[in-house]
């Protein structure tokens, strides 16, 4: 359980740098359907852009849920359960705040903002993760008996 908990946690990092890169697209994909006279577009144009990110994003927050069942069936310790808690919590927010940044762009703004923290905690979480492996000193040989 602690190998697949391992890469869990590499795969979940893979997909949101991922996720960041779908918004990019999105934002480009939907600035070139802009015309130099100042026309509009309309929502399918929009989601022509950015549906991959939205669609992406709930599987990154399915990874995520998934990530913290592994860590509690793996053991991993209440320090970093904890921190897959935060994790699981700001993974939920980025959704919330996707959905109301439509309705009240100044929420909006915080959007991306919670991307930098949740790929911030996620680096941590991984480098913890497989530093420690790497750390662990190897098991001391068998006493040898007497004769």
């Amino acid at each position: 359980m602690q190998t697949l908990y391992k890469w869990w946690a590499g795969l979940l990092l893979v997909a949101v740098v991922l996720q960041v890169g779908f918004a990019g697209y999105g934002a480009f994909f939907v600035a070139g359907k802009v015309d130099g006279d100042g026309k509009t577009i309309d929502e399918d144009a929009f989601m022509d852009g950015f549906g991959i990110h939205a669609g992406f994003g709930y599987l990154v927050w399915l990874l995520g849920l998934i990530f913290l069942v592994i860590g509690v069936v793996a053991g991993i310790g209440k320090w970093r359960l904890g921190r897959h808690g935060v994790l699981f919590g700001l993974l939920t927010l980025q959704v919330l705040l996707a959905w109301f940044g439509f309705e009240v762009p100044a929420i909006g703004f915080f959007h991306p903002v919670n991307a930098l923290l949740i790929f911030a905690l996620l680096v941590m979480i991984v480098h913890d993760t497989w530093r420690s492996k790497a750390a662990a000193p190897p098991p001391a040989p068998a006493p040898t008996p007497a004769v």
